[in-house]
């Protein structure tokens, strides 16, 4: 285990969640089942979602287990950006439509010591891999509300497309948020 008792990257156990992981292990099932994102709206909204249509394709859920219990996942989709001109001269891209991995859920245990950034840095480096072959540039994500697109804002330096989304419970409309897959 990590320093002080934290679960660390070294700790996990990954894996994709599909039909086939779902038929050889039925025991994740069970953890998906008493995962506890806490109290917050977005949290319990992406843990319905996995527990509801995680093995419905729509999305691919990658698990982070520990000692046979779900700390958190994440949910990856292939998508797009609108990005401004800036941004675009920017990373040095000439369409202003690019292709991107969507990251379309994730949630974190508040049962266990455990930092969601490990599960950030595990998207970021699926995408990477995945973009190898499907020419995406972006790792993107729909913000659940307010608070929540401050915190990628501010804690994982995610920027605003031009990208808007329509979402209830806001004080205004939101726009997707990416950070590049590459460094221009």
């Amino acid at each position: 285990m990590g320093s002080g008792g934290r679960i660390g990257e070294e700790d996990l156990l990954w894996v994709r969640w599909n039909e086939a992981a779902h038929q050889r292990h039925p025991e994740i099932a069970e953890a998906i089942a008493r995962f506890d994102p806490g109290p917050r709206e977005s949290g319990q909204a992406a843990a319905a979602w996995l527990r509801e249509h995680g093995l419905g394709g729509e999305s691919q859920p990658y698990l982070a287990l520990f000692a046979q219990q779900l700390v958190g996942f994440y949910a990856l989709t292939a998508g797009q950006v609108e990005l401004a001109s800036g941004a675009r001269n920017k990373l040095g891209l000439a369409r202003s439509t690019q292709g991107a991995y969507l990251l379309t859920w994730i949630a974190k245990s508040a049962q266990h010591d455990f930092d969601g950034a490990i599960l950030v840095t595990d998207a970021v480096g699926v995408a990477q891999e995945l973009a190898e072959g499907a020419s995406a540039t972006l790792l993107a994500l729909d913000p659940y509300d307010d608070e929540t697109d401050r915190m990628w804002r501010t804690r994982f330096g995610m920027r605003p497309s031009r990208t808007t989304l329509r979402v209830n419970g806001t004080n205004g409309p939101l726009k997707r948020l990416f950070v590049p897959l590459r460094q221009p």
